[in-house]
């Protein structure tokens, strides 16, 4: 791994910058954080959404636009979003992607790449060429990637893959699950 560990608490924006690589690492993809960063990059310019494990929540980040700004459209015009439902997709989707002075958000990259269907192999030779692609657009704009963990431990070559090329990897731990009180009112 190039850069440093944070916790996902910590505030995103000032290491946002042309030239880096951000990775977000959390047992939901950080699905919250994501919608949060979203709504508040897209108040300032435009945005690019890549989406591999269905991630995006426009509604959400419709919300969270709407405790900002009265002009919710203007924002939400500058959001452009693109989903890939497979490993192929998603190399696809990030190859046709032009390189423009904007932030990248790609929520979920592993997902896709965490089937089983997919041999190690190919999945292994296809994140090497998105990781390329991915490279290619830092040089025009902050990227942002958000991973969860593999449902099936030979595939952690992959998450530790893309942790290697991050300049600024945040992770959030799992909270413990406690027992709670239920509440009788």
């Amino acid at each position: 791994m190039k850069g440093r560990l944070y916790s996902v608490g910590m505030d995103i924006l000032p290491v946002l910058k042309t030239g880096k690589l951000i990775v977000i690492y959390t047992s939901d993809a950080a699905r919250t954080e994501s919608m949060v960063l979203i709504a508040e990059l897209g108040l300032r310019g435009a945005v690019t959404i890549m989406d591999g494990g269905n991630r995006y929540r426009p509604y959400q980040v419709a919300k969270l636009l709407r405790t900002k700004t009265v002009d919710i459209s203007t924002a939400a015009n500058r959001l452009f979003s693109r989903r890939a439902f497979t490993c192929y997709e998603m190399n696809t989707l990030l190859s046709s992607t032009p390189s423009l002075n904007q932030p990248y958000l790609i929520l979920d990259l592993l997902n896709t790449f965490y089937d089983d269907h997919v041999p190690t192999y190919e999945a292994y030779r296809l994140l090497k060429s998105c990781l390329s692609q991915i490279q290619r657009l830092v040089l025009s704009g902050p990227v942002v990637v958000t991973l969860a963990p593999p449902l099936a431990e030979e595939r952690d070559f992959l998450l530790e893959q893309v942790c290697r090329q991050a300049d600024e990897v945040m992770i959030q731990e799992a909270p413990a699950c406690q027992p709670t009180q239920p509440s009788l009112f």
